[in-house]
């Protein structure tokens, strides 16, 4: 991660929700302030790529938005919390301690935020403990892989955000669907969304220039050829713990097959479970290319 000039910037015919505009204009000075190095995640940083910049279909809908924040301490992520809630444009959650409530009167709107902290306040095993009671406990396994990888995106005119990146966003999904996939299938739908994306969203060119052999041996199907570089790019920006984790879960046949299935349960063409299939193959061949 580096604070280069934006790597992406949105255009003028595909502007950013008005009410995302808000929340991240009212966040950022403070996370800066309180010198808390954050980026967008979930499904706002999907769309933020592949609809708003390289203009692609509209995904799963989403009326929340998930940063993640690196913090040293349990206080000093106390403290950010404290100095949001302090502006009177959120609302800390009672129950969801990672939740605060944005909400704008004159807009007439309101929006879930969530802070999912990580760095300091993490265990070596990539988990947190929630204080006080340490009883609750949250996967934030590839969320310093995800700042690591995250770009730099100017939203509009002086505001300049860090949003992961597709590998980023894909390595963080892996890790949700192996913590919650017997509760929804929503983490493996997204998955197949970014899978199925990746060479539209600015990956053609590179394909074409650089990945000629790739595409060939996969019979000019540009999508399998997207699926199976990202797979690569995932590994690339792994550390090596969060890595051994992937490779772990996608060289488990039955860890595997689920992940297809859910996919295929998500999918809204459930008779192209075939296609499915050949997707998720590419991109597990992509994270074990190096091996």
């Amino acid at each position: 991660m580096n604070d280069e000039s934006p790597q992406h910037s949105i255009p003028p015919s595909s502007p950013v929700d008005p009410a995302m505009v808000r929340v991240l204009r009212s966040l950022d000075p403070i996370a800066r302030a309180a010198d808390c190095h954050y980026f967008v995640a979930g499904a706002t940083a999907r769309d933020l790529i592949l609809v708003n910049v390289h203009g692609l279909r509209p995904g799963r809908a989403t009326r929340d938005i998930d940063f993640g924040i690196a913090v040293e301490s349990w206080d000093q992520f106390a403290r950010l919390k404290g100095a949001l809630v302090a502006t009177g444009d959120f609302e800390a959650d009672r129950r969801m301690l990672q939740r605060l409530t944005y909400s704008d009167q004159d807009a007439g709107f309101s929006m879930l935020v969530d802070l999912i902290p990580f760095r300091g306040v993490a265990s070596a095993d990539g988990t947190i403990k929630w204080p006080p009671s340490r009883d609750i406990v949250m996967n934030v396994a590839g969320f310093e892989e995800a700042l690591a990888s995250s770009v730099s995106m100017e939203i509009e005119e002086n505001l300049t955000v860090r949003v992961a990146s597709l590998p980023g966003l894909t390595l963080l999904k892996l890790v949700a669907w192996a913590d919650r996939g017997r509760e929804t299938n929503k983490d493996a739908a997204d998955l197949h969304r970014l899978l199925t994306s990746y060479a539209d969203a600015g990956n053609t060119d590179r394909i074409y220039d650089h990945e000629m052999d790739l595409l060939e041996a996969l019979g000019f199907d540009m999508e399998l050829a997207g699926a199976e570089l990202l797979g690569r790019d995932v590994a690339s920006v792994c550390a090596p713990g969060s890595l051994d984790q992937i490779r772990s879960l996608i060289k488990s046949e039955g860890q595997l097959e689920r992940l297809t299935n859910h996919m295929i349960q998500s999918s809204a063409y459930p008779e192209a479970a075939a296609a499915v299939a050949r997707i998720v193959n590419a991109f597990c061949r992509g994270v074990l290319h190096d091996l």
